[in-house]
């Protein structure tokens, strides 16, 4: 009878749990991810509390996430150039230190909104250097095989922390304080430093080895996810449900209030559902059932995106909200979770970073854009209207390249 771990995590031989690399890095990673969102806490208050205004705070939140819009490009180039390992502990030494002086100059009483923008800015500037070489250090850990397990576990470690920072963010700034929940954030960087000092690498990826300048390389990357069928469909998949059905998502606040009638709790409900269900999503992975369908379970989970929207448009009773929420939350993350474990498995290893990068690019900044787009809209027909709009167009889209990668197997036949 298979043990609770080989359940919820899949049989050993295709686990990342089963590797000595993963399970030391996860270990230390789990501090590292629960202080980020400590700090996204710390950032938007002491940005209001700075200033009282609203655009302040939305200033200081875009620039943690805008650098990765503009830059992860041309760091997913220094990503294939350099050893994953020793960029991920150069990027979180530099990501501490940014805390660190957000902790020192709160606590000296001398942070101004000026200040907390530049800092804001240099940690989002940190962070899209880091996240494809995060994502190329992925072969580093795990064989192949374990790929899927690998990318499934630290969604479920991400989507949970996404519930428990917060929660313990409060309860440092309620009690010590701002510039203690930087500090504490700028430590928890110290154990995934001294985790990825332990990993055993068996095998040297090569790096650095690409012909031309930044942009050939860029070039080269952008080139090689237009021709490959399969990376492409699963990038521009999602890429749609991110911009339609995670903009959804980001707007929960104005349905919370204009189509349930409700105020904080309403909203702390639907989040959590959210929250929930791409957990869910996370945990179906890691059991390894999956792996041999990832292309078609992302085109699945794209088509679920499409009918949880155009359910949630139609509801306006709570409870049923909710679950079209958290089915929203459960195809949106199944979507991210199976395209980057099918861009992992097949992109050739020189090109990881360059080619993740444009994976980052459109599953974090479709909400970005989609949010904007949403409440534009939003404002003109309504919060329903427009979800139903996007269940629409989404759907259009995600048909257009389902048929579009049949046509080119049709071909290739």
């Amino acid at each position: 009878m298979p043990s609770l771990r080989e359940l919820l995590f899949g049989p050993p031989e295709f686990s990342a749990l089963s590797s000595r690399n993963y399970r030391t890095y996860l270990y230390g990673n789990i501090f590292s991810v629960l202080g980020v969102w400590i700090q996204r806490l710390a950032l938007g208050w002491q940005a209001w509390e700075l200033s009282q205004s609203a655009f302040a705070v939305g200033v200081v939140a875009a620039a943690q996430f805008l650098p990765l819009l503009v830059l992860t490009p041309f760091f997913g180039v220094m990503a294939d150039r350099i050893r994953p390992r020793a960029g991920a502990i150069w990027m979180h030494v530099v990501m501490a230190s940014i805390s660190a002086t957000l902790a020192l100059l709160t606590l000296a009483g001398r942070m101004n909104i000026e200040w907390l923008f530049v800092l804001a800015l240099l940690h989002g500037v940190a962070n899209s250097a880091y996240s494809p070489i995060r994502l190329s250090l992925v072969p580093d850990l795990v064989s192949p095989v374990r790929f899927p397990s690998a990318v499934a576990i630290s969604s479920v470690v991400f989507n949970l922390s996404r519930f428990v920072g917060p929660g313990i963010g409060g309860v440092i700034v309620a009690a010590w304080g701002l510039g203690y929940a930087y500090l504490i954030n700028a430590c928890t960087y110290l154990p995934v430093v001294l985790a990825l000092t332990l990993i055993r690498i068996d095998r040297h990826q090569e790096h650095g080895h690409a012909s031309g300048g930044y942009l050939a390389q860029l070039g080269e990357g952008l080139r090689y996810a237009r021709n490959h069928a399969s990376i492409r469909q699963v990038i521009l998949l999602v890429g749609v449900s991110s911009f339609f059905g995670r903009s959804v998502l980001e707007l929960l606040p104005a349905y919370a209030a204009l189509v349930f009638r409700g105020g904080s709790g309403v909203l702390a409900a639907l989040l959590s559902a959210s929250g929930v269900g791409a957990v869910v999503a996370g945990l179906l992975f890691s059991t390894g059932i999956l792996r041999l369908r990832l292309r078609a379970s992302v085109v699945v989970g794209s088509f679920g995106v499409c009918a949880a929207m155009f359910l949630f448009g139609l509801s306006d009773r709570l409870a049923v909200g909710i679950v079209t929420v958290a089915l929203l939350g459960f195809f949106t993350t199944f979507v991210a979770v199976g395209s980057q474990s099918e861009v992992q498995i097949h992109v050739d290893n020189r090109l990881r970073g360059r080619v993740l990068s444009l994976w980052t690019i459109l599953a974090v900044g479709g909400p970005a854009l989609g949010s904007v787009a949403a409440g534009a809209l939003a404002v003109e027909l309504g919060a329903k209207p427009t979800s139903l709009l996007f269940s629409a167009l989404c759907l259009a889209f995600v048909l257009a390249l389902g048929i579009r990668r049949r046509d080119a197997d049709s071909g290739a036949g």
